[in-house]
Formats: structure tokens, sequence, C-alpha cells
């Protein structure tokens, strides 16, 4: 049924059981499994420039990328089973938040399957936070499965 499912993760604890449900369903239908991870710009803290103990943005930048890289590392150790073949992917921009480079990436690579988690916010925290997962519903054409985190 699906060719092609990429998962968005973040490295917590709720994108760990959105991993495992992603690798059952690529497995099943012996799809590829793209694991993603983004890199969000938006919420990098700016640094004052009087402040010399922060870091720039650029150390902050390289700080984020080797810790996006060990994410997904860690999920490709956890995915080592028989049947699943998979890629993994750090979405970075400059620009765009973690939504946008997610449906960039669904579009760049004829995915027809999107497995987001989401963490279950409610009233003023999603006011606040918002939904990567939400957005991304709105943003692509493929299909959608949302795994809710355990509260």
């Amino acid at each position: 049924m699906f060719q092609k499912i990429l998962v968005a993760i973040d490295g917590s604890e709720a994108s760990a059981k959105t991993l495992d449900v992603a690798a059952g369903l690529a497995v099943a239908n012996e799809a590829l499994l793209i694991v993603a991870h983004a890199l969000d710009e938006g919420q990098m803290p700016i640094r004052q420039s009087s402040d010399p103990l922060l870091l720039s943005r650029t150390d902050v930048k390289r700080v984020w990328k080797a810790e996006g890289e060990a994410v997904l590392a860690e999920a490709k150790a956890k995915l080592d089973r028989p049947g699943l073949r998979m890629e993994t992917v750090l979405l970075e921009s400059d620009n765009e938040r973690a939504d946008d480079q997610i449906a960039h990436a669904v579009i760049a690579n004829g995915v027809d399957l999107v497995v987001i988690g989401s963490h279950g916010r409610r009233g003023f925290q999603r006011l606040v936070l918002g939904s990567v997962a939400e957005r991304v519903l709105r943003k692509v054409e493929c299909s959608v499965f949302v795994v809710r985190a355990n509260d």
C-alpha cells in the first residue's frame, strides 16, 4: 500500500514510540522508511552581542547539527532489524520551521505516508508552542499517521 514512509523524530521519548510504529508500518508494507530530524532554527536562542558567555549562532548550529546527527544514528542503530529498508536525513534550513522542512522532504522524496508524534499539549501550552504534527498535516497531500504520546 505504501512505498515510502517518512517518520519525523525529535529524540524525545514520544518520538521513540513514533519510530517503532513507523518501522512496523514500513516492514508490513515492504516500504522504504525515511527517518528525518529537522533542525528548527526558530527555536534557537538569540545571542545578545554584549554577553560573551553565550555561544554564537554558528556555534549553536554546529552543536544542534551534531545532536541531530546523534538522534539519527541512535534511531538507525535501534531499527537494525530484518526486512527493514531505511535511510536517514537531517533537515536543515536558515529560515524554515521544522514543519516546512518536513513538508518539503515529503515532496522531494515522493513520500506517501508521514508518521509523526504528538505530545498531546492542550490549552495555553498548545497555543504558545503550536503543534508541528498539526502544521505538517495541513501542508502535505499524502496520508499522515499521528502517534499520540503517553500522558
